[in-house]
């Protein structure tokens, strides 16, 4: 979306209030006053289940998804990749636990402060500029100077639509972690299976009586 079309000198209206990063801007502020910077880190867990019944799993997880207030990202007949808020994460992961028995297990945190505060005062700087270009084309009076003026003006816009998206998207990544569960069901031993399974026991027990 353009901001301003060579027919209009109107000002652009603001981008929306969720891209206000407060949080970076409560850090830079502590920064100066000399305490200690909120830093914004991003969660990231795999968990891989050995369960009795992967039908049975997927539609529980679902509903833990939905009782903790989430979201599905991407799913299949055996995972479920869903954005989980930060604070009901560890209550999710330890609840979905329960349904079967745990393979594997990883959690990553990523530090994103530093990128997430460049971004902002990037933005603010380009939002600086822009008002400089408005109050520019507001006293230009050449076809040519206005042309030109506009055309900046675009350039400077599709910038801040990129950092706008970028900043959001940081803001979500903190406030809703990503957490995928992959299911494996069990498989029964066919009746070869289970004479096997018998004899390894049998002679399991005659070591132990030994």
């Amino acid at each position: 979306m353009t901001f301003l079309s060579c027919a209009s000198k109107a000002a652009p209206a603001s981008y929306a209030p969720d891209y206000t990063s407060n949080v970076s801007r409560e850090s830079l502020q502590r920064e100066r006053d000399g305490e200690p910077e909120i830093r914004m880190i991003t969660y990231t867990v795999y968990l891989t289940l050995s369960v009795k019944n992967a039908e049975v799993a997927k539609t529980a997880l679902i509903e833990q998804i939905k009782t903790h207030d989430g979201f599905i990202v991407k799913e299949s007949e055996d995972f479920i990749t869903s954005r989980i808020p930060a604070e009901k994460m560890e209550e999710y992961v330890k609840t979905a636990k329960t349904l079967g028995k745990i393979e594997n297990e990883s959690k990553t945190g990523t530090d994103i402060t530093d990128q997430y505060r460049d971004n902002v005062i990037k933005l603010d700087n380009l939002k600086n500029v822009r008002e400089r270009y408005l109050a520019l084309l507001e006293k230009a009076i050449s076809v040519s100077d206005i042309l030109d003026i506009e055309k900046e003006l675009e350039r400077v816009n599709t910038e801040i639509e990129l950092l706008e998206g970028k900043i959001k998207y940081a803001q979500q990544s903190v406030a809703f972690s990503s957490v995928t569960i992959r299911f494996k069901e069990r498989k029964k031993p066919g009746p070869v299976g289970w004479i096997f399974y018998g004899t390894y026991y049998a002679i399991k027990w005659l070591f132990v009586w030994n």
